[in-house]
């Protein structure tokens, strides 16, 4: 940090008090630990999301701390995760590092499905942490120098440009992002009459949600809707469906719908050539596992991409 606290775009680094609330919740973290040195790294690992979480509320970037694995007792125990969910945008890491220290090693972990890595030094005298910088993407060796950090005053526009990325696990803690809605919502909202054949009839560890697709005039307006099923903490089975709105009887001719795994390459590619009530896509994913549905009818395109 430069002594005179003017911070420059080259040496930006943020300090932030660890106030009682982010010491007493490290420390409750900790306490849970069999071993000192796994209650260390927890503490640490606490302290540095919560800095992060608030340095990023004061910016007025939304976050959901709760949703991360470092919030999640298990994978805390069994990893070294320090974690922060960006709404809408994914998971960012927060490596804690001793004072002076010079470069940060990365978890293998923590390098498979982060937007970015955020520094933070921690200075337990002055009972602060510093955020020294980030970066989007960390060396093969996973050891990571200070001296390659991106200033934090880039950290906004680079969240902004990245896509929007749902997060379906959190559809089992009843969050769900805009514009998905159960299906009697979205589909009973078009007609006077209840829609009794698209009443959800899900068993109760399967979670369905549903957004209407305008892809260009009404009629051509699709639902696509999207059931989550938890056969174990590490598999979801995900059904993908695509139905007409409910003034149609069929899909519209030449509607194209693609499932891209997270390297961007079509698993599947199906284009309806004829009359079709229903489509559907089954495919199940790990933790962390990425993919994208995009939907294209002539111009008009849409795309989500899900991260399970």
């Amino acid at each position: 940090m430069n002594k005179n606290n003017q911070f420059s775009d080259e040496d930006w680094s943020i300090p932030i008090p660890l106030t009682t609330e982010i010491l007493h919740i490290a420390q409750q973290f900790a306490n849970e630990q069999p071993i000192s040195d796994k209650a260390r790294q927890v503490y640490l690992n606490t302290i540095a999301v919560c800095a992060v979480n608030n340095y990023l509320r004061i910016i007025g970037i939304p976050t959901n701390i709760t949703a991360g694995d470092s919030w999640n007792p298990s994978i805390r125990l069994a990893e070294d995760v320090a974690d922060l969910w960006i709404t809408g945008k994914g998971s960012l890491e927060c490596r804690p590092i001793k004072r002076g220290a010079l470069s940060c090693d990365i978890p293998l972990g923590a390098g498979l499905d982060r937007i970015g890595y955020i520094i933070v030094e921690i200075d337990e005298d002055r009972k602060e942490a510093i955020l020294r910088g980030f970066t989007a993407n960390i060396p093969e060796t996973g050891k990571l120098s200070l001296s390659g950090l991106d200033s934090l005053l880039k950290l906004p526009s680079y969240l902004h440009a990245l896509r929007p990325l749902l997060k379906l696990s959190q559809w089992f803690k009843n969050i769900f992002e805009t514009g998905w809605e159960s299906v009697e919502t979205v589909l009973d909202s078009q007609v006077t009459q209840p829609a009794l054949a698209f009443r959800s009839k899900s068993k109760p560890n399967n979670l369905k949600r549903c957004k209407l697709l305008k892809l260009g005039s009404q009629e051509a307006a699709v639902a696509l809707i999207v059931t989550i099923t938890s056969e174990s903490t590490s598999n979801t089975n995900i059904l993908i469906e695509l139905k007409p709105n409910l003034s149609q009887n069929y899909l519209p001719a030449n509607l194209q719908i693609m499932l891209l795994d997270e390297y961007e390459q079509a698993i599947i590619d199906t284009k309806i050539e004829e009359s079709k009530q229903h489509i559907q896509l089954d495919l199940s994913g790990e933790p962390g596992e990425r993919f994208s549905i995009n939907i294209v009818l002539g111009d008009e395109s849409f795309r989500e991409d899900f991260i399970v």
